[in-house]
């Protein structure tokens, strides 16, 4: 016969404390405490179902779930970074693309007058 865990023995207390006991648990596994708040509203109503074995179990499984979760958001903090600062490159690359253009217009310009001076004086060279 497997041993029970503690949550259905301990009639008296309350889901509250239940709560707090799977809180300190996991945050013993390194779970933090934001991620294993939900967490811990659930198993308190499955734990009394739950032998010790199971319930450490299913501890060790949130703390591994917690490490994955730990791993993707810290790449999608470094992929957001990665892709501000690629917007901050792009965003000097296309002010640089748009002097390159003024700077374009201003000699078309002058070209198009200097051709319209040689037009009148009948020369075909612009040199």
């Amino acid at each position: 016969m497997r041993e029970k865990f503690e949550f259905r023995l301990s009639e008296r207390r309350s889901p509250a404390t239940d709560s707090e006991r799977v809180l300190s648990d996991l945050k013993d596994r390194g779970v933090d405490p934001e991620f294993s708040r939900p967490v811990a509203e659930r198993l308190v109503a499955i734990a009394s179902d739950l032998s010790t074995l199971e319930y450490a179990a299913i501890l060790d499984g949130v703390s591994a779930a917690y490490g994955v979760h730990r791993e993707i958001s810290g790449s999608s903090d470094a992929r957001s970074r990665d892709g501000k600062e690629l917007q901050r490159l792009m965003d000097g690359f296309t002010g640089e693309l748009r002097k390159l253009d003024e700077g374009l217009q201003v000699l078309s310009a002058y070209l198009v007058r200097m051709g319209a001076l040689l037009s009148r004086e009948g020369s075909r060279n612009l040199h």
